[in-house]
């Protein structure tokens, strides 16, 4: 599990707000169900809270992992995210 970014500087929220992102949770899946990514992730929520001023926490997440961030109270961004994918030298 791994933190990307702790900001205070995104344009759309207000300027009071800070935001932290959650990247790259996984657990082997020999080891799934006895509660290891719940765990790690709710003492992450909790540094969050508590050690930090983040307000708003993103992830992104898979059909795997979605039934377990609905439970902590993670839900769809009010703003829609978009991407766009150039065709650059490096595609």
């Amino acid at each position: 599990m791994g933190i990307d970014t702790c900001d205070d500087s995104a344009h759309w929220r207000a300027a009071s707000a800070q935001s932290g992102r959650v990247s790259h949770v996984s657990t082997d899946p020999r080891r799934r169900r006895p509660g290891h990514a719940r765990a790690r992730l709710g003492a992450l929520l909790g540094w969050f809270e508590q050690e930090t001023r983040v307000t708003v926490v993103d992830l992104n997440t898979t059909g795997d992992g979605a039934g377990l961030y609905d439970s902590l109270g993670f839900a769809p961004p009010r703003r829609p995210s978009l991407q766009l994918r150039t065709a650059g030298p490096w595609a």
